[in-house]
């Protein structure tokens, strides 16, 4: 018995010994280019710079003015709290609703408007500056 505790003595005591001898310190250095800082830099600004410049809207119809008219007017009865836009792009005429910057919002507003406008969809758009 004394025999058991003087070797579990004796272990535990390697054990503490050890763990000393043989601990490793946990210093980390990293060393990166400084063009990866300025890369990084760049990349920030082009992405707030396009995130300030672009949005989603909802486009309802694209054709001729007169369905374009209609649909203009269908469209502000239905939803007076969307703002409606009519634009002409050669040849054809546009109705689009809505300027939202989340693409989230944009889609679940899809999912309304398509009750009404089953062709409608979520369209990527930049500001005219």
């Amino acid at each position: 018995m004394k025999n058991r505790t003087l070797n579990t003595l004796y272990l535990v005591l390697f054990c503490g010994i050890s763990s000393v001898c043989f601990a490793q310190d946990s210093k980390v250095v990293i060393k990166q280019d400084p063009k990866l800082d300025s890369l990084l830099n760049q990349k920030i600004a082009l992405d707030r710079e396009r995130y300030a410049n672009e949005y989603f809207t909802l486009q309802l119809y694209y054709g001729t003015l007169e369905v374009a008219n209609e649909t203009l007017e269908k469209a502000t009865e239905a939803f007076p709290h969307i703002p409606m836009d009519l634009s002409f792009e050669t040849p054809n005429y546009k109705v689009q609703a809505g300027k939202f910057k989340d693409k989230i919002l944009g889609l679940k507003t899809l999912d309304t408007v398509k009750k009404v406008f089953p062709s409608a969809f979520l369209l990527t758009r930049k500001s005219r500056n």
